[in-house]
């Protein structure tokens, strides 16, 4: 990726704003980091040089994606790209502003985005990551040259998944669940035990020889945030495992799946919002 934005850079055929997705946060940011590199003639750490901005929601010590006071200029001390936005660069021709997770921001940052990427300035250039291209509305994308980052191959996969002690069942469950081995490999340890715990309980229930409390119990964590992420993982991944393909009567099948799709998009919904978890696995117990 760094060789190809190196080409068009030569070349003079630099877009605005580039949209990197893939299966793989960690490469994600190690290639926008790359392209930003080559972008400012960055020979030593790009974190260190005065034209590069990083807006990384983790590091920021966020709940989750940025939100709007850290797209558009809301109050003092809190950092927001229009802030970065407002000065020519300092040691170069070019400004490099990344923003990782795109597809993770709150609705009201998202809205505040589009506004940004209308009219960039002159020799900046906007790098976004996502995972999900869906999450990010056809306006953005429409103003993004979009790069796909390839997934790496399933055989160094399996290889680096064996390393990590998952092989078998195990790595197949895990694989359905996070929708790629990328994913799965960059779980913790206690996600990924999490997971597979969990899989012990829905699965009788998806054979239908379970009942719903099986699994439809609120993940013990620490705090309120803690509980917030492990329910968002375990629903996603009961979602995953709900589609993956099974020998029921298509028919038959092809409504359980319906049915419990649009029930746990809704829990997801409420859930990724400021709806108390408990609440949302309590509404999803006493479905019948």
């Amino acid at each position: 990726m760094r060789d190809r934005f190196r080409i068009e850079k030569q070349a003079g055929h630099m877009a605005d704003a580039y949209l990197l997705v893939g299966a793989s946060r960690a490469r994600l940011r190690e290639t926008v980091l790359a392209c930003s590199a080559e972008l400012l003639d960055a020979h030593q750490d790009i974190h260190l040089h005065a034209d590069f901005t990083l807006f990384d929601w983790e590091e920021m010590g966020l709940k989750s994606g940025l939100k709007v006071e850290h797209i558009a200029y809301r109050k003092e001390g809190v950092p927001c790209l229009e802030s970065s936005l407002r000065y020519r660069p300092a040691s170069g021709k070019y400004r490099a502003v990344v923003l990782l997770d795109a597809d993770r921001m709150t609705a009201d940052a998202h809205g505040a985005l589009l506004k940004t990427t209308e009219e960039p300035p002159d020799n900046t250039v906007l790098f976004f990551t996502a995972t999900e291209l869906f999450a990010l509305s056809p306006a953005l994308r429409s103003r993004c040259r979009i790069w796909r980052v390839p997934r790496l191959d399933p055989v160094d996969l399996e290889r680096q998944a064996a390393a990590a002690g998952i092989e078998g069942d195990s790595w197949q469950h895990l694989l359905r669940a996070c929708g790629s081995g990328e994913a799965v490999l960059e779980l913790s340890k206690d996600d990924r035990n999490f997971l597979l715990e969990s899989w012990t309980r829905v699965e009788p229930w998806l054979a239908g020889e379970g009942n719903l409390e099986s699994w439809c119990y609120l993940p013990e964590a620490s705090n309120l945030a803690e509980q917030r992420r492990l329910g968002l993982l375990l629903l996603a991944a009961i979602r995953a495992w709900i589609l993956a393909p099974r020998l029921e009567a298509p028919d038959e099948l092809f409504l359980f799946q319906g049915r419990w799709c649009r029930r746990l998009d809704d829990a997801l919904a409420r859930l990724a919002g400021q709806v108390t978890p408990a609440l949302i696995f309590q509404d999803l117990a006493q479905i019948p």
